[in-house]
């Protein structure tokens, strides 16, 4: 019986072995078969061969923005194509980047920035990686910049500050970070880095702008440097990879140079200096070998190279061409079948409340000559598809117009968003059109082939629009560079006007206590205190003793009622004089608007505390409402200036703090009374404003230099 169990026993243990080795043979079986079976890659295994149709880069796969993709709409219906899914995205300029059923862009929360995945159908978020802190959160321009790149399974993001990083495509995993800018002390990129990661022959290059790393090339697998090259300050172009003569090159449009370098060695090969002050350089160089085009921004122009390198010579580029009629700036313009379509912006970009001034332009690429011209475009980003130009304006409009270099053919056109300025440039990839704004993101599909029955989209009406509401009559003019700090000179042609302001506050008030003063006689001013009264012959109550100044109160209150009123309209006004326009004769008065809120509400806090205990509970309820009154123009002087653009919103209310002790001391002059009181009003008001306007002055240039 021992003898029998032991023998059971161990048929039984052979009897469990040989099925455990049969299932894991059948399960090994099961798994070859569906991966034998399955039509579907991973996301990060996208093969090589659907890499041109996606668009795994700023500017597509070929970094040009044109795409391989065909079977696209002749035009839409007047509700425009369908849309996929819209999403309230965060902040920032980056624009997405698509690969197989995946998009990519960076975006910024209020306590993070982030790179962020989602599914390219729905829009619904997969995955996002934080890799840094908000960037200019307070300022006109909140978040990142640069789009990332896709290349071999990893996601390559640059962020504002200078920081490189790498991220695992599939699940957001931080693979290596490094911040090349800091490391060699970078120039150039005042406004924050903006130049999308260059990732080409194991080698990720950006701009960086150091003394001696103008351009660097970072490793692919672990971010340490390869190569630096260079020593002129950087600027807001990515590098354009090239191939001239068989060899690989980089071009590198900097702030002050255009450089080729070798892309193996990083040796400076060529560089051809430009310009010696600051310059933005964001548009994409063009290349068609052997002939290289660069556009600059602001009435700039553009320039056409011939670079010629011969075997064993240095390389010796010559000019082709010249043109002032061809200026690019965040939108780059698209090379197809040899002309260039781009916008030539004149003046400074849009604003909410106007288009960008210029034209849209078609330009003969081997001459330099415009072929046709219409203001009908607006400045807008291109991709080309299907013959077909697909063009998004910085006003929200998505625009389908025909390739011909004989005349602008425009095929269809719809708004997709109206309360927002879209400087990001848009991407392509299997039929689908994805856009972004500083805060929202949409899909659209642009093809032929019909949608699957389950999916379900949506029309361009149906996207939510915010109605706000428009300052811009407060000032009846721009600055010629909204965004940059105020000069000198401006801010002292500022402070006159204001003091100016004053001395006509004051002038007015003069005149109406000189009135008072004239109807004095057989009538009581309800304004006067009993002790200023007397009586006449008749009997009747008689003002005595003007000049006591008794009689103070409503003189004061004209002066700074019209004080404000100037603060308010003055800017208008002057900015719509004959010529001031053209002579970039900017006025900004609002200053005098706010200072008068503050130095009103000390006044008010003051009055409030000399008054007797019973009633100084009373009095206190006027000084909480100058406080709010104060807190309401300063929020509307905020939002004057976040909707027009202007980099000084900050700098005019930081000057409330070091200039309130001398606002609280003038405070106690503007409430005596006394026979000049109007005059010393004067006197108070313009130590006080002048103490104001110049603290403010002092932040806006120390700002400036911890920008820089």
């Amino acid at each position: 019986m021992l003898i029998r169990s032991r023998v059971v026993r161990g048929c039984r243990r052979k009897v469990r072995g040989i099925g455990a080795c049969s299932l894991v043979v059948c399960c090994g079986l099961l798994v070859v078969v569906a991966m034998l079976c399955d039509p579907q890659p991973a996301a990060s295994d996208e093969p090589v061969n659907t890499i041109a149709a996606s668009w795994p880069q700023w500017r597509g796969a070929t970094h040009d923005a044109i795409s391989v993709e065909a079977g696209l709409a002749e035009s839409w219906p007047d509700s425009g194509p369908p849309v996929l899914w819209t999403k309230e995205i965060g902040k920032g300029y980056s624009s997405f980047i698509a690969v197989g059923d995946r998009v990519w862009t960076q975006t910024q929360t209020l306590y993070e920035q982030a790179v962020v995945c989602l599914d390219a159908a729905t829009g619904e978020t997969i995955w996002s990686q934080k890799y840094g802190w908000p960037y200019d959160g307070g300022g006109l321009y909140p978040g990142p910049r640069a789009t990332p790149t896709w290349h071999d399974g990893r996601i390559y993001y640059a962020a504002p500050e200078g920081t490189i990083g790498c991220l695992d495509a599939t699940t957001g995993r931080a693979v290596w970070e490094s911040n090349p800018k800091r490391t060699f002390h970078g120039r150039g990129t005042d406004f924050g880095c903006a130049a999308s990661p260059l990732v080409v022959d194991g080698k990720v290059i950006v701009p960086v702008g150091g003394l001696d790393a103008s351009v660097v090339a970072l490793d692919a697998k672990d971010g340490t440097l390869v190569w630096k090259s260079g020593t002129m300050p950087a600027s807001y172009a990515s590098p354009l990879p090239i191939t001239l003569n068989g060899r690989p090159r980089v071009v590198a449009f900097l702030e002050n140079s255009l450089a080729l370098i070798d892309l193996a060695s990083g040796r400076l090969l060529w560089e051809d200096e430009f310009s010696h002050s600051y310059d933005e350089h964001s548009a994409a160089p063009l290349y068609r070998e052997p002939l290289l085009m660069t556009a600059g921004p602001f009435r700039s122009g553009a320039k056409c190279y011939r670079l010629v390198e011969e075997e064993g010579a240095a390389l010796k580029p010559s000019t082709v061409w010249e043109t002032p009629k061809f200026s690019n700036d965040v939108a780059s313009s698209v090379l197809v079948e040899g002309f260039v379509y781009g916008f030539d912006l004149k003046d400074a970009q849009s604003r909410l409340n106007r288009p960008s001034r210029g034209e849209f332009r078609c330009l003969n690429f081997e001459t330099g000559q415009i072929a046709w011209s219409t203001d009908r475009v607006g400045h807008a980003s291109v991709i080309v598809a299907d013959g077909k130009l697909i063009l998004f304006n910085d006003k929200g409009e998505v625009i389908l117009a025909r390739v011909n270099s004989q005349q602008y053919e425009e095929l269809a056109r719809v708004t997709v968003f109206q309360d927002e300025l879209s400087w990001s440039a848009a991407a392509f990839c299997h039929g689908r059109l994805f856009l972004r704004t500083p805060t929202r993101a949409a899909c659209l599909y642009l093809g032929t082939e019909p949608l699957a029955p389950k999916i379900e989209t949506t029309l361009v009406t149906d996207i939510p629009h915010v109605r706000s509401f428009d300052p811009t009559p407060l000032l009846g003019g721009e600055r010629e560079f909204p965004a940059t700090v105020p000069e000198w000179t401006e801010l002292h042609a500022w402070w006159l006007w204001s003091l100016a302001g004053l001395l006509l506050a004051t002038i007015c008030a003069m005149v109406v206590q000189c009135l008072s003063w004239g109807l004095r006689v057989r009538r009581l001013d309800p304004l006067v205190r009993p002790s200023e009264m007397g009586q006449s012959n008749d009997g009747n109550p008689l003002v005595t003793r003007p000049d006591q100044g008794g009689r103070t109160t409503v003189p004061r209150f004209v002066f700074w009622a019209v004080a404000i009123l100037i603060g308010a309209i003055g800017s208008p006004l002057l900015n719509q004089r004959p010529g001031a326009q053209q002579r970039d004769d900017y006025v900004f008065l609002w200053p005098l608007v706010l200072w008068a809120a503050l130095q009103l509400t000390l006044l008010a806090v003051t009055w409030a505390e000399s008054q007797p205990q019973p009633a100084r509970r009373r009095a206190r309820w006027g000084s909480r409402l100058a406080g709010l009154s104060l807190l309401a123009t300063s929020g509307l002087y905020f939002h004057l200036c976040r909707r027009l653009g202007l980099s000084i919103e900050w700098g005019f209310l930081a000057g409330f703090l070091p200039a309130f002790p001398v606002a609280a001391l003038c405070a106690r002059g503007l409430l005596a009374r006394h026979r000049f009181a109007l005059v010393t009003d004067l006197l108070c008001a313009a130590v006080s404003f002048s103490t104001y306007f110049w603290s403010c002055g002092l932040f806006l240039k120390w700002w400036l230099q911890v920008g820089s």
